[in-house]
């Protein structure tokens, strides 16, 4: 009796564990199933956080083929994926309207009014609205905010904002572009990237990447003898006929030098609207030099026959002093005779009193000097504000560095020989008394050259012509590259 007393509470024992094991199960089911929604959801949601941002990246591709057509697209047109803009009396202007160049706008207040569908995926329909902020005085960066959102069409779509800042390509990107043959010796450095349409012949050490059209080599002879890419001499790689990639990979479309001349005729024009082109038959030159204070002085030069040789005694006029622009706005200069940058000479002026040599410049300011003939480049010059401060020289014929400069030379800008050589005015340091060069900015040069005159040449590129191109310095044509890159919060 008492034995099957026990076996009932056994039976009734196990039915309750039974139930609590069943229970604890169901649980952790329900738990299992809860959590696999959560991360079904959250996994969802990630990835229409990716394709949100995906689709304002594209927002900005989108602007920038824009951007390619016409440089100064933003300022003539407001683009169709764009919020209205608004002008500085109140208009509002839809998307796809024509833009006034020059008139500045904002946009109407709160999130983003328009939308562009860009593509229908597995996470619904996603699209991208814009707003763009021009370039600041000085400067060629558009700025691109690019609002996306995927699934909109749902009641939780997901919203994400990248800022964008992008900028055409310069020829000063460069340390030096060539349309023949460039030759470095073996005590010359040179720390940007390097160009040519022919060969690449450096003997001393480059310190960025080189690319030739035919070959890169280091040989004592002029034009490579061969292929070669010495790891001593292109310490940060080379690209020429023979590599993989190969140059054409990288520049499937090889620069033309006859796209320049519409930048100085460019300068042309804004120098003359400045009241600052020159035009004096009877000038055999003239000669510009800049002051710390943010002025320039132009000197009317007369009966030297060669600039680059000397300055004729008596020859040199009583300067008119310009003042640059406020604020590092654009300034301009041109003349349709040659222009001496800087004097390295001890030679006087016609003033009364009379001034005299050397005459250094610090720029102090955004300049650029155009030329339909030769710039020489007779003394030192520098900035006043490194990273703040940019000089560019066009010459329509060479870039000539005189006989008159100091011993010991230092010179910053951007440089451009379109039709002739950059060069110094002797071949060789025999018998010249110069001994040493320090270059600093980027050349462009359509057949070459040399800086043979000094003992020692140190070229280094300018990195403030990476943000900050000389006004109106040529770009390269259709090409535009992201500068800045960065996710920010939606406009509110």
């Amino acid at each position: 009796m008492s034995r099957t007393r026990r076996r009932d509470g056994q039976r009734g024992s196990s039915l309750i564990t039974t139930i609590a094991l069943t229970g604890i199960l169901a649980l952790l089911v329900l738990a299992s199933l809860s959590f696999a929604r959560s991360s079904t959801q959250s996994t969802a949601r990630q990835g229409r956080a990716e394709i949100a941002i995906q689709v304002a990246d594209a927002g900005v591709n989108r602007y920038i083929s824009r951007l390619v057509e016409d440089p100064r697209y933003y300022e003539h047109y407001v683009d169709l994926a764009e919020d209205p803009r608004v002008a500085p009396n109140g208009t509002v202007v839809q998307p796809g309207s024509p833009w006034t160049a020059g008139v500045s706008w904002t946009y109407q207040a709160g999130g983003p009014k328009t939308w562009i569908e860009l593509q229908d995926e597995r996470y619904g329909k996603a699209a991208y609205s814009l707003r763009i902020t021009p370039p600041a005085a000085g400067s060629d960066i558009v700025t691109v905010l690019s609002t996306a959102k995927a699934d909109r069409t749902s009641p939780q779509p997901v919203t994400r904002t990248i800022q964008s800042q992008i900028r055409p390509t310069s020829i000063a990107d460069y340390q030096m572009i060539s349309n023949a043959t460039i030759k470095y010796g073996s005590t010359a450095t040179t720390t940007g990237k390097l160009y040519s349409a022919v060969d690449i012949n450096h003997q001393g050490v480059a310190k960025a990447p080189a690319y030739a059209a035919h070959w890169t080599c280091s040989s004592n002879n002029f034009a490579c003898p061969s292929a070669s890419v010495p790891p001593a001499v292109f310490t940060a790689g080379a690209y020429n006929a023979t590599t993989v990639p190969s140059f054409r990979d990288q520049f499937p479309m090889p620069i033309d030098f006859g796209q320049f001349t519409s930048a100085r005729l460019d300068v042309k024009d804004a120098a003359a609207a400045q009241g600052t082109a020159f035009n004096d038959p009877s000038a055999s030159a003239w000669m510009i030099q800049f002051l710390a204070d943010g002025r320039a002085r132009v000197f009317r030069i007369t009966g030297t026959s060669d600039p680059g040789a000397s300055i004729a005694t008596n020859g040199i006029g009583c300067p008119v002093t310009y003042t640059l622009p406020a604020g590092k706005a654009p300034a301009y200069f041109y003349f349709e005779q040659p222009v001496i940058v800087s004097d390295g000479g001890t030679k006087t002026d016609n003033c009364s009193p009379k001034g005299s040599g050397p005459r250094p410049s610090v720029v102090n300011g955004r300049v650029t000097i155009a030329t339909k003939s030769n710039v020489y480049v007779g003394g030192n010059t520098t900035y006043a504000q490194p990273g703040d401060d940019v000089l560019g020289l066009i010459a329509g014929g060479e870039v000539i560095i005189t006989a008159y400069t100091p011993r010991n030379l230092t010179w910053r800008a951007a440089s451009l020989a379109q039709s002739g050589q950059w060069r110094t005015y002797y071949n060789t340091n025999v018998g010249d008394a110069h001994d040493s060069m320090l270059y600093i900015g980027s050349q462009t040069t359509f057949e070459g050259g040399y800086a043979s005159m000094f003992d020692a040449r140190e070229y280094q590129y300018d990195d403030t012509l990476k943000y900050m191109r000389p006004p109106l310095y040529p770009i390269l044509e259709g090409s535009w590259e992201t500068f800045y890159w960065r996710e920010v919060l939606p406009p509110a």
